[in-house]
């Protein structure tokens, strides 16, 4: 829930801080004095398009910053500790930028998060609830973890056919030029694996290469070594080291460190002996042979031309070998691959009927279900013989979201034919339609709400008298454990809330200001009268706020 929201230059709010109680909230003050801006900071907050053209007049930026209250585990997952989030937004002319737990962060993490933080419905909620998708969706989450897990297995039997249909499709449409491909990938095919490059023969050949071309310098210049180390005429350096080596050993009892400087030139004594055992070996193995230098030549070109289009080397060029072999066995037995290709597809589909049934009979248990404690909801609302109807209209083909359509029908008393919501329901039927789905949705559908802040803009629109008192009524009896903020101009929606902020404007700035019982009154008078001062309304008020107090328990 959201428990504090800061706001500077928003709009008419020039600077405003708001602290939110559990429970019933309800946002009341004139019309343009600001209740919009509050609700619109708190969109801002959860991922909303920033408009810069909100800003306050004379300003270069306005800054929202919300403290919420959240599931800890939730908020590990957003690599946030403890059970507290500050999320913020600044807007400015040019970019807005948003801020989690104080840290940059992109606006799409406020709308991934958004949805564990708060639900808000305003007018445009009640023209989605029109769309048959929004109502497969309230629907789907009615029906809580059991039923989404079906929901979840047909979508992925759903993706598993397309994937198959399409795996089968573009095989299909290769057929017609398989024995072209054949005839391509054949003979690369069987030069590689003849031709059986290894990892790093490129730069082996390379170096082989200029050894045999550069043969005579190397053999003058290695012979030029081992004539200097084993001395070829006289003595080489080899045997003066050993000379030396047998001095110092006669005359290492004499002295400690003649001993330590034997052995050091008996240890270089060894090494020059090694590498003068390596010159030769290098020397007899040195080739001029024209003939090998031609054969490395040849398979340089070799492996360049498979390279060349294919890889970048060897390794590429061999996983691009296994790839088209792969490729060739499926072309050459084209037949059985086709088969297997069908036998797949049919498989899948026959996966999708089958989870699909299953989500179909849950959808209809839940459809029957809704609808009545929808009406019992409606009932309440002063739409005492209205019905919603949930109907499930069978598809001509699976689509990806299921066998059937969702549509919801109002049936608004006994004699009217069921008309869908987008057709014929009113503003204010829509308001209560929605209201009553949200309450059994919470109630019902054993998702755990409580800690998510239902905000609701106006939801009493197009409604009065007794049916505003029972939209009062059915608030309050979903802010039981909940957070909900309502904006409204109905004081018998204004009467149940357990805490009143009064939003004012004076001039250019505007004030949130909560409420006590006796300003509650006085601010309950003005919404029923439009004036404040009547008496008569102040007793009214009272009388309403004495009724909503009885009623409480009965809630």
């Amino acid at each position: 829930m959201i428990e504090e929201l800061r706001i500077e230059n928003l709009g008419v709010l020039e600077s405003a801080q708001v602290e939110f109680a559990p429970g019933l909230t309800v946002l009341t003050g004139e019309t343009g004095a600001g209740k919009t801006m509050i609700l619109w900071s708190l969109q801002l907050l959860l991922g909303q398009r920033a408009d810069s053209s909100k800003i306050r007049a004379g300003e270069s930026e306005a800054i929202v910053d919300g403290v919420f209250q959240v599931d800890p585990e939730v908020l590990r997952e957003f690599d946030v500790e403890g059970d507290q989030v500050v999320v913020s937004r600044k807007v400015s002319e040019s970019r807005s930028r948003a801020y989690l737990d104080r840290r940059p962060a992109p606006v799409s993490t406020l709308t991934e998060l958004s949805g564990h933080l708060a639900v808000i419905h305003g007018q445009s909620d009640q023209i989605e609830l029109r769309s048959p998708s929004k109502q497969r969706e309230l629907l789907d989450l009615f029906g809580g973890a059991a039923h989404e897990r079906l929901v979840s297995e047909y979508r992925e039997a759903w993706s598993g056919a397309v994937t198959a249909k399409q795996t089968l499709d573009s095989f299909a449409r290769s057929l017609s030029e398989a024995e072209s491909e054949i005839a391509q990938l054949r003979p690369v095919v069987q030069k590689v694996r003849a031709l059986d490059p290894k990892d790093g023969e490129e730069e082996e050949l390379r170096l082989e290469a200029e050894r045999i071309t550069n043969a005579e310098q190397l053999r003058g210049a290695i012979a030029g070594a081992y004539r200097a180390l084993a001395g070829a005429d006289g003595m080489g350096s080899i045997d003066g080291v050993g000379t030396a080596v047998n001095e110092l050993s006669r005359a290492q009892n004499l002295d400690p460190k003649i001993a330590d400087m034997a052995r050091r030139l008996t240890e270089q004594l060894v090494e020059l002996e090694t590498i003068r055992d390596d010159l030769t070996d290098y020397l007899s193995e040195l080739n001029a042979d024209p003939e090998r230098l031609e054969y490395v030549h040849q398979r340089r070109r070799a492996i360049t031309s498979l390279l060349r289009g294919r890889a970048l080397d060897i390794p590429a060029l061999l996983a691009w070998t296994d790839e088209a072999e792969a490729r060739l066995e499926d072309l050459e037995r084209r037949d059985d691959r086709l088969a297997e290709l069908e036998e797949a597809l049919r498989a899948a589909q026959a996966k999708v009927l089958e989870t699909g049934a299953a989500l179909s009979t849950s959808r209809m248990k839940l459809a029957a279900k809704l609808s009545k404690l929808v009406d019992k909801e409606l009932a309440g609302l002063s739409m005492k013989d209205a019905r919603l109807i949930v109907a499930l209209k069978k598809r001509e083909k699976p689509g990806s979201n299921g066998l059937e359509e969702v549509e919801m029908l109002l049936q608004a008393h006994r004699d009217a034919n069921p008309a869908p919501l987008g057709h014929g329901a009113s503003g204010g039927e829509l308001s209560r339609v929605m209201l009553a789905l949200e309450v059994v949705l919470a109630e019902h559908s054993g998702v755990n709400t409580e800690q998510l802040t239902y905000v609701f803009d106006e939801v009493d629109a197009g409604v009065g008298g007794r049916a505003a008192r029972e939209v009062g009524r059915r608030l309050a009896r979903l802010a039981k454990g909940r957070q909900v903020l309502v904006v409204t101009h109905l004081a018998q929606v204004a009467a149940w809330a357990d805490s009143h902020l009064l939003i004012t404007k004076t001039g250019a700035t505007t004030e949130v200001k909560g409420l006590t019982e006796e300003e509650r009154i006085v601010e309950l008078a003005r919404m029923l009268s439009g004036s404040e001062s009547s008496q008569t309304a102040r007793a009214h008020a009272a009388e309403l706020r004495s009724e909503v107090k009885v009623a409480q328990s009965g809630v």
